[in-house]
């Protein structure tokens, strides 16, 4: 197990790079099969009868077929402080300092730090192997880890 620094109480086993990859491979399945199976707007049939829909349909495939997922997420880190594929893995979003709970704050700048890794090509994933508390930008961005279980210590 790991001390988390500044925090003599509180003593967290932070999740492995490989165990953050299966999560978000899980999270990614079911994502997929959704966004497959959901109408995003005309028809390959009605693009083909009218071709200048092919740009409105390509944006609205980006926000909805990419945004909203991520969005979701973000609201799910809010209510059950992880998500599908952490939970199958029992892993959870906690404050990086105190172990505690993710405020519904850092959830929010979490989200917005989730937009930037997917944005850079999962770039900030890149961090975790080498960041002492495993931690991607994202969880920088918003003072997180993710950790298998959390134990107060006596």
């Amino acid at each position: 197990m790991l001390q988390s620094p500044g925090e003599s109480g509180i003593t967290m086993r932070y999740a492995t790079y490989s165990q953050r990859a299966r999560a978000l491979f899980i999270d990614s399945l079911w994502w997929t099969v959704i966004v497959l199976f959901v109408p995003l707007g005309p028809s390959t049939q009605d693009l083909l009868l009218a071709p200048d829909a092919f740009a409105s349909t390509l944006v609205l495939w980006l926000l909805v077929g990419q945004c909203v997922p991520i969005l979701v997420t973000g609201i799910l880190w809010a209510v059950w402080g992880t998500y599908p594929g952490k939970r199958v893995l029992r892993l959870r979003i906690v404050d990086a300092d105190t172990g505690q709970a993710m405020t519904v704050r850092q959830a929010f700048l979490r989200t917005a730090g989730y937009m930037l890794t997917f944005a850079t090509c999962g770039a900030g994933f890149l961090w975790v192997p080498f960041n002492p508390r495993r931690q991607a930008l994202h969880d920088r961005m918003a003072n997180t880890v993710v950790v298998n279980e959390y134990l107060v210590s006596s």
